[in-house]
């Protein structure tokens, strides 16, 4: 054998192999720096985590017991200087305190089976939970939809947190929960939760909700009754039995499901609480809770506070509810005092309002309970209006004899009389969007967070949308000007096949169509013909975009119902004719925005909260954006002063300051709205039915209501004038072309002259002459043109105007031609083309040359005796 070749081959697979043992040290001692690196940092990220999380302990409040007492700390409310309004506490809302042996034991059940399933087990914060919650949270997308919150904890977070910060808040929130449940049982916890959680309607906890709901104790309360109170506490307003009880059920269903999954009740329990109808003996009037404590403005800051907390701070409702009224809080309104009590005396004297000999009619509102012999509860509604007060009375007698048998026990009933027509009223300041004063309806206030009209009421805007739909974005980017002339003639759009002719509201009067008319005259006429051309010239979609920017929140994009499509994109919404109509709120912010300079500041009714440690816990800073140009606004502020002091809206006008503003009729006057400004303040008054019907229209009742509030407010206001920009020119014109005038023409117009001076934002005054008026010499014997052979003394010179586009009378309704004001004044058809056909050559006696005839004599015919 050649052992030397082996040993030879040996020695070369050593040396070959050397460096592959080599890399795979380097490889080895690689991945141990990696995992020793990944190792370090994550012991150093623990420990920054660790610090991190000890810092925030330690910042949190010691846990004092006396915190998560059912009594809770006052809230206040301030006006705008200050000064107290209102307190809210959780003693004045509706609260009965109950142990736990009063509270049946499926009530219980019901809250900890869809609150907290695994209450009994956890320390405090359930950490299964917390990882459900997590991942339900990645897999939605939404990091704070869910957040595992234990009973504890949101006791903890009720009442002894303020949220400012959330993760910081959340890690303060477990910790304490942890200390709290050291320090009491598990029982007396559950019975703190019960008697803090707020149940809707001014009601605190389970005692004074099964009052409320059922009129019982709270130890009567079946196991669907339970569940049914239970599903509340989430959301108070959107599962309220009794204005939402579809969506109670819907939450029903779900924690008597959860109580079958966790073994709370059997099927047998289950089913009798799922075939019960508890909505059928729900206790639907509650004397205690139909006194107003409160005026519609502090409902309103109330409510913006609540979504505010939700939306920026990630409270639930209940939770929002609870630190509303439970939580210390210091809230400081923009109310200014003196402007709301000059609202509330205008709002509560009736002859501001139509009296009964013309419109006056009262809705009245009567629900009664009533508890039969055999132990069945009925529950009565009837809503009618009437003509006078004596008429209602009389129906609400007959109504109670059939209602009441007897035996029979009136549980509890309401009357609530509501005059016709309403009204409402917003008053704002458009340089900070602080809301000063509001009525949200006349006649007696019936309950706290009721129907605010000002606020709430979605109502056809009507008129005023001219100047919102077409004519802002007409002007502020379309080349429009307040001198474009459109011609108020018959016009007809067809959209779909569906023919659209809209009408003038002077319809019925001598002329119906006015002719041509400048922007200016159509806004100041409120002229419905030249919004919608001005609309269809611009396109709906533009006036679509410019009123959502203007913060219309309503507005219909595309809507299916019932598999019919409803949109606001079209030629109507220029007339303001929409799906779902719009708020005084929201027209009073959109025409500040036109008096702020072009700038649109969303209304607030509140500037800051502080929590009852005097922190701010919200800030409430205008939002702002500029929703057109500084020019634009200028101009329409011009437009809409004509409306004040010549126009559609002269009722309103105070002549102690400058006002701007647009009237509003819809169709069949169902609603009157005035919206207008100072250089001060914008104030919307809306009149109209609660139930929408004709008003007959016949008295300016809410411009009335307008100018004399305004007029008082403004008293001790020093005079001053709405402020010109630099970008305005001005330059005359004539008003029947838009363009400029022509001295010895356009002034000699057989109405008057036409020479108007009219502002122009700079760039945009016309280049051109006017090309309407025409001068003529008319043959005044033959009514034509003059030739050079017609008399000096027939001719005459005459003015006529000639319309850019011609009147095509073939297309007029021979039955009901228009009548068109300026028609008259148009050069005659017959005319065009056609000169004198009296005098000329045909027509001239020729001059002869006779000799001389002194010694002529003629002849001698016998004379006619005829």
């Amino acid at each position: 054998m050649n052992f030397e070749k082996k040993a030879t081959k040996k020695k070369q697979e050593a040396i070959n192999s050397a460096p592959k043992k080599r890399n795979k040290k380097v490889g080895v001692t690689l991945i141990k720096v990696f995992a020793f690196s990944i190792l370090l940092a994550g012991i150093i990220g623990i420990a920054t985590g660790l610090g991190i999380v000890k810092a925030i302990i330690d910042s949190a409040p010691p846990l004092d017991l006396e915190d998560v007492n059912p009594e809770g700390y006052a809230t206040f409310i301030y006006d705008q200087e200050g000064k107290e309004i209102q307190k809210l506490h959780g003693d004045e809302a509706n609260r009965i305190y109950a142990q736990l042996d009063q509270i049946p034991q499926h009530l219980q059940d019901a809250v900890v089976a869809l609150e907290d399933e695994r209450f009994w087990n956890h320390n405090g914060i359930d950490i299964q939970g917390i990882f459900r919650a997590i991942f339900k949270n990645i897999k939605s997308g939404d990091l704070t939809a869910s957040g595992a919150s234990t009973l504890t904890q949101q006791i903890i977070k009720n009442n002894v947190l303020s949220p400012e910060k959330k993760f910081e808040r959340k890690i303060q929130e477990q910790y304490l929960a942890i200390q709290l449940e050291k320090e009491i049982d598990k029982k007396k916890i559950l019975e703190l939760y019960l008697n803090t959680s707020a149940f809707g309607r001014g009601t605190y906890g389970v005692q004074a909700a099964a009052n409320t709901y059922f009129n019982k104790d709270v130890s009567d309360l079946t196991i669907a009754e339970s569940a049914t109170i239970a599903s509340i506490t989430q959301r108070p307003n959107f599962y309220d039995p009794l204005l939402n009880p579809e969506n109670n059920k819907e939450k029903q269903k779900i924690v008597l499901n959860k109580m079958l999954e966790q073994e709370y009740i059997n099927q047998a329990e289950y089913d009798e609480a799922l075939v019960e109808d508890v909505y059928a003996h729900i206790q639907i009037i509650n004397q205690d809770i139909v006194q107003s404590d409160y005026s519609y403005f502090v409902d309103e800051v109330i409510r913006a506070v609540l979504e505010d907390l939700k939306e920026q701070k990630g409270y639930n409702e209940g939770e929002a509810f609870n630190l509303i009224y439970r939580g210390g809080l210091s809230i400081y309104m923009t109310q200014d005092l003196g402007m709301q009590s000059i609202v509330d005396e205008v709002y509560t004297n009736e002859e501001y309002f139509p009296p009964a000999s013309e419109m006056y009619a009262v809705r009245v509102m009567y629900t009664m309970s009533v508890q039969h012999a055999d132990g069945t509860t009925k529950h009565h509604y009837d809503e009618t209006e009437f003509p006078t007060k004596e008429k209602a009375d009389a129906h609400l007698e007959a109504l109670e004899a059939e209602w009441v048998q007897a035996g029979d026990e009136i549980l509890a009933e309401k009357v609530l009389y509501i005059p016709q027509p309403q009204s409402a009223m917003v008053i704002m300041d458009y340089h900070n969007g602080h809301v000063k004063a509001i009525s949200g309806g006349r006649g007696e206030k019936i309950g706290n967070q009721t129907f605010n009209r000002a606020t709430q009421a979605k109502r056809q805007p009507g008129s005023a949308f001219k100047i919102l739909a077409a004519y802002l974005p007409a002007i502020d980017t379309m080349g429009y000007t307040l001198a474009t002339v459109i011609d108020d003639v018959p016009f007809t759009v067809t959209t779909g096949g569906v023919p659209y002719s809209p009408k003038n509201w002077y319809n019925h009067q001598a002329f119906n169509y006015r002719g041509l008319t400048s922007v200016r005259t159509s806004i100041k006429d409120s002229m419905n013909i030249n919004a919608v051309k001005t609309l269809y010239d611009i396109g709906a979609q533009t006036g679509f975009d410019y009123l959502l920017n203007l913060g219309f929140t309503s507005l219909v994009d595309t809507e299916v119902v019932n598999g019919k499509t409803y949109t606001d994109k079209n030629l109507a919404l220029a007339l303001g004719g929409i799906t779902h109509g719009v708020s005084p709120l929201e027209l009073t912010a959109a025409y500040g925005a036109i008096a702020n300079n072009g700038v649109y500041i969303e209304p607030v009714f509140y500037t800051k909260v502080l929590n009852h440690k005097g922190a701010i816990l919200l800030e409430k800073e205008p939002i702002s954006r500029t929703v057109m140009k500084e020019t634009t606004s200028f101009l329409l502020t011009s437009a809409m002063q004509s409306v004040i002091t010549g126009g559609t809206g002269t009722m309103a006008n105070f002549k102690s300051m400058p006002i701007a503003g647009k009237t509003g009729t819809t169709q069949d006057d169902v609603d009157l709205i005035l919206t207008a400004y100072t250089p001060y303040y914008v104030a919307t008054v809306w009149m109209g039915y609660d139930q929408p019907k004709s008003m007959n229209y016949s008295h300016s009742y809410h411009s009335v209501i307008w100018r004399d509030v305004m007029k008082r407010i403004h008293e001790d206001l020093p005079y001053k004038d709405f402020p010109r920009p630099s970008g305005i020119v001005s330059a005359s014109v004539c008003s029947e072309s838009g363009k400029l005038a022509v001295p010895g023409l356009c002034d000699q117009d057989p109405r008057g002259s036409t020479i108007v001076t009219e502002y122009f934002a700079a760039g945009t005054v016309p280049t051109e002459s006017c090309d309407v008026h025409i001068k003529a010499i008319v043959c005044e014997e033959s009514g034509l043109f003059a030739t050079e052979y017609c008399p000096e003394h027939t001719k005459i010179e005459k003015i006529f105007i000639q319309r850019p586009q011609p009147l095509i009378p073939a297309n007029w309704n021979p039955n009901s031609p228009p009548r068109i004001a300026d028609h008259q004044y148009e050069l005659p058809e017959s005319m065009v083309g056609e000169y004198c056909n009296i005098h000329g050559p045909a027509f001239e006696v020729p001059v002869v040359d006779l000799p001389d005839q002194s010694n002529f004599n003629p002849l001698k015919y016998p004379e006619d005796n005829d």
